[in-house]
């Protein structure tokens, strides 16, 4: 990142290790439990724990890069932070406003300010409107423009995503992959948010076009300010967009690290065998594969202590019956293992 574009440090935060400005957006104990019906009246048997208690800082002007096996509940969070779904549990904070105790009104303001881009372009988009059509249409709702003004507005946003100005009048049918996820970026950022929710962006894209658009995403960040929650399972794409990386096993945050650190070494045995999975550019290039054994538990299911103990090369004893809590280390990295906080103190007893 430009030097200009670093943030002051000040605030000591949960999650974040070195000392930081104020985060933008706060989680805190967040939990999203989806309940299981059963039987003729519906009757609740259980829940699915998607999240299941989450605490995040991320700052002004930052990508914070959540990673993680597919169903590990990254989407989740995502639509949970902008309240596209209820949380069970916990609070996400917005400029320290908790979302979930904002009414209607004061959602709908809220709601310029922290966008989405969502995984599938295609159906994000409304097949039966063209993309001027779409633009405007959130224009319209919030107040901000109408008439020729708005169409200025569609035009411009266009324009700065990479596409031209006479695309306002196509369907989303008559676009490629690539250029319907520029629509719904232009879509995401005609409101100007401070904070977009992505989404993997890019998981549906060509390798060509993937390049493209991070770029794009990257360069609205700097033109813009923009605060990214970049959301992927591609952690080669991750190591060019994001200044931190939060990863995700089975609902937990199970290490969170600035990127230089993360990639150079992984505290938790999980990171470490996402990493080994990246292929190398340079055949010549040798290095260990881990492989993790067994499948992922059910998230309606899972298991006690730590939630990776059934997979991990490295388990103890302890980690069949303690839950290891996510907490910083001596050099403000943070992860949740018995192997990189060991049990003596019982801080890691379940709560």
């Amino acid at each position: 990142m430009a030097e200009t574009r670093r943030i002051s440090r000040t605030t000591e935060t949960v999650t974040g290790g070195s000392r930081r400005s104020e985060a933008l957006i706060s989680l805190r104990g967040l939990k999203k439990y989806f309940p299981i019906k059963t039987g003729v009246f519906g009757r609740t048997s259980g829940y699915v724990k998607a999240v299941d208690g989450i605490n995040l800082d991320i700052y002004p002007g930052t990508t914070f890069a959540l990673v993680g096996e597919s169903g590990c509940g990254k989407s989740t969070t995502g639509q949970v932070v902008l309240r596209l779904q209820s949380a069970t549990a916990g609070s996400v904070l917005y400029r320290g406003e908790n979302v979930f105790d904002a009414s209607e009104d004061r959602m709908r303001t809220l709601r310029k300010e922290m966008q989405i881009v969502f995984q599938d372009p295609y159906s994000a988009l409304n097949p039966r409107m063209t993309v001027g059509a779409a633009i405007r249409e959130i224009l319209h709702v919030h107040g901000i423009a109408t008439g020729l003004e708005a169409q200025d507005r569609v035009e411009a946003v266009l324009v700065r995503c990479g596409l031209q100005s006479h695309h306002v009048n196509r369907y989303p049918h008559e676009f490629s992959g690539g250029q319907r996820q520029r629509v719904v970026i232009a879509r995401a950022l005609a409101l100007d948010p401070t904070f977009v929710v992505a989404d993997e962006p890019i998981s549906a894209l060509d390798v060509s076009i993937q390049s493209q658009i991070i770029n794009l995403l990257e360069d609205l960040r700097s033109d813009r300010d923009l605060t990214y929650l970049f959301i992927s399972h591609d952690l080669s794409v991750v190591r060019h967009i994001a200044d931190r990386v939060g990863v995700m096993y089975l609902g937990h945050l199970v290490e969170v690290s600035e990127k230089e650190e993360f990639y150079r070494e992984q505290l938790h045995p999980y990171s470490q065998a996402l990493l080994s999975a990246i292929p190398k550019s340079d055949p010549t290039i040798q290095k260990k594969r881990i492989i993790l054994r067994g499948d992922v538990p059910s998230p309606a299911n899972p298991p006690a202590g730590c939630p990776f103990h059934t997979r991990c090369p490295s388990v103890m004893e302890v980690c069949k019956t303690v839950k290891p809590q996510l907490r910083p280390t001596a050099t403000g990295r943070y992860a949740a293992c018995h192997l990189v906080h060991p049990p003596e103190s019982g801080k890691d007893k379940e709560r």
